[in-house]
Order: C-alpha cells, then sequence, then structure tokens
C-alpha cells in the first residue's frame, strides 16, 4: 500500500523511466515485469507459470476477484499474423481450461502510443466470437497509473533506478522538442506584421477560464505557431510529431487531475520543456510557442463544443 502520493516532479520521473523501460522489454522479460508490478499493486493477483505440457492454460495473470484474466503481448516487431494468432489461442485456451473463472479479457502490450489497429480489429473480432466476455486493453496509460501508486521503493525495485536525490530540475520534454527550440532560435521573426490572432484559439482561451494575464502571455505566442507547423511539416521523422504531441498530452492528462487552476497547468507544462533553471524571455516564449501550436491542435486543454449553425433570419414576404 502506498504510504506516500508522489509528488508531481516524481511522477514526471517515473514516467519517463517507465517509458525507457518498455522500450527495451519483449518477450518474456515484458510478461515478468508485468507479473512483478501487478503482484506488487494487488494482492489478489496470481501470476500464473508454466508447467510442462500444460502451459499456462491461456493466462499470464489472473485477479479472482474481479474475474479478470490477462494475456501479455510484448514482441520486437508487430506481426498482424502472430497477434491474431495470440488472441485465439489464449481465449481457447482460457475458455476450455478456465471455463467460468473469468469474465473479462485483458490485453497487455507495450505500445506507447495506444493500441496499435491490428490488435483492436483482432480484439473486436475476438469480441464476436465470445460475446460473453468483456475486453480490456493494458498498454502504457494503464501501467503508469499502476506503478505511480506504488511506494518510492517499490518503484525503483521495479524500474531499476533510484529517484532523484531532489526535485528533477531540466526540462523532462526537452530532448524531444530540443531541434525544433532551435529551429524556433532561427527561424521565428518578431511579431510585427504577423497574421492576427486566429478566433479559435481565443474562444478555446476563454472555455477553459486562463485568467487575463496568462491569456496576454499565450497571445503573444498563437502568431509564431506557424513556424512550428513548417517544422513538422519538413521533419524527416513521420512519427515524430505524433509521439512529441502523446507526451504532452500524458503530461497534461495527469496534471489536469492534479490542478484545477489552468494557469498553473499551463505553468507546469512550460517547466515540463524547460525546468526550473531556465532564464530568459526568449526561450521563455519559445517554450510557449510549443505549447500553443499543441494547443491549436487540440492535445492539450478542453476543446470547445463546436457553436450552434448560425440560423437565417426569416424572409419577410412584401
Amino acid at each position: 500500500m502506498q504510504t506516500r502520493v508522489l509528488e508531481l516532479w516524481e511522477r514526471v520521473f517515473v514516467r519517463d523511466m517507465l517509458s525507457a523501460k518498455l522500450n527495451e522489454l519483449y518477450g518474456n522479460g515484458f510478461e515478468d515485469f508485468f507479473l512483478d508490478l501487478m503482484c506488487a499493486r494487488d494482492p489478489a493477483f496470481f501470476d500464473i507459470r508454466t508447467r510442462g505440457t500444460l502451459g499456462d492454460r491461456g493466462a499470464d495473470g489472473l485477479i479472482l476477484d474481479g474475474d479478470n484474466l490477462f494475456a501479455c503481448y510484448g514482441p520486437q516487431t508487430i506481426d498482424e499474423y502472430e497477434i491474431k494468432k495470440k488472441i485465439k489461442k489464449d481465449l481457447t485456451s482460457a475458455q476450455r481450461q478456465r471455463a467460468g473463472a473469468f469474465e473479462t479479457f485483458t490485453f497487455v502490450h507495450t505500445d506507447r502510443r495506444g493500441m496499435d489497429p491490428v490488435v483492436s480489429i483482432a480484439l473486436s473480432a475476438a469480441k464476436k466470437s465470445f460475446p460473453e466476455l468483456t475486453f480490456h486493453n493494458f498498454g502504457y496509460r494503464r501501467f503508469l497509473n499502476e506503478i505511480v501508486r506504488l511506494d518510492r521503493e517499490q518503484i525503483e525495485d521495479l524500474l531499476g533506478c533510484q529517484f532523484p536525490a531532489q526535485k528533477v530540475v531540466s526540462g523532462v520534454a526537452l530532448r524531444d522538442v530540443r531541434p525544433l527550440l532551435e529551429h524556433l532560435a532561427e527561424e521565428r521573426k518578431p511579431s510585427v506584421g504577423l497574421a492576427p490572432l486566429p478566433q479559435p484559439s481565443v474562444a478555446k482561451m476563454e472555455f477553459n477560464d486562463f485568467s487575463a494575464d496568462a491569456m496576454n502571455q499565450m497571445m503573444l505566442a498563437v502568431p509564431h505557431v506557424p513556424t512550428v507547423k513548417t517544422y513538422y511539416d519538413n521533419v524527416i521523422d513521420p512519427v515524430e510529431r505524433d509521439e512529441v504531441a502523446q507526451g504532452f498530452r500524458e503530461h497534461y492528462l495527469m496534471l489536469a487531475e492534479i490542478h484545477d487552476d489552468p494557469d498553473q497547468i499551463l505553468e507546469e507544462l512550460i517547466f515540463y520543456i524547460r525546468g526550473n533553471e531556465a532564464t530568459g524571455f526568449t526561450e521563455f516564449l519559445n517554450a510557449l510557442v510549443v505549447l500553443m501550436y499543441f494547443f491549436e491542435e487540440c492535445d492539450i486543454f478542453k476543446v470547445p463544443p463546436p457553436p450552434d449553425p448560425a440560423v437565417p433570419d426569416p424572409r419577410v414576404s412584401r
């Protein structure tokens, strides 16, 4: 049981280390990590080992209280045929040898960006074959939600690293956006003569209830957002933009669970890029430009509902 809730910087550290850990795990190593985590998290979890010709009877783990059966899939490369085969084999084996022991089938995987479309298609097909079962996804976000509820010592044992002795001062996301910040430092021009602030940005700021001071700062950054778009339009790595967006989205959601104040969330997102040792308004503005790009792309902060369609004035007969 967790004796102390992790501070925000500790949660950020855990997320970064967990991402690195999952990137290096596959096969039995990934399965062992999952089992160690779940045994630490839930006393009702049974890690099921293979036994001779019986194998694991279609399960890598079982939570008896929740009638939940888990199956791990952590290959080095995604293979559509192998995924379909794995799901069908585990389900068929579990239904035959563990009939009545579970009602939920949870597919455990390592993909940080979410469930692969191939997996979702295979699980949809399995749902049709086994309509009596509920299917759950256990990916990166679920791993993070489980591990941050452990004590620091347990987390260190699982991840194989120690927490820093003091609050992290370097920007966690800096390495992901460093080339972009360098691009902004070279290409961002004075705001004089730039296009006016787009109206949707203002509407979204107001919907999220930012203070007037925060909105003024954000408005300074918005006209420079096209510079970020130009960078991502020309970047060589086709998934770089999506991976960076996913990182900001995950961090925003974590912050939104802790803070109600949007100004505080924005400040923490800037800290996430720059760290608390950074100085200089130019660097601050460049970081804010990056955030406003993802703000406009709807990766962070709440999105206002679409406006009601305009109703034309009734025609007056003469």
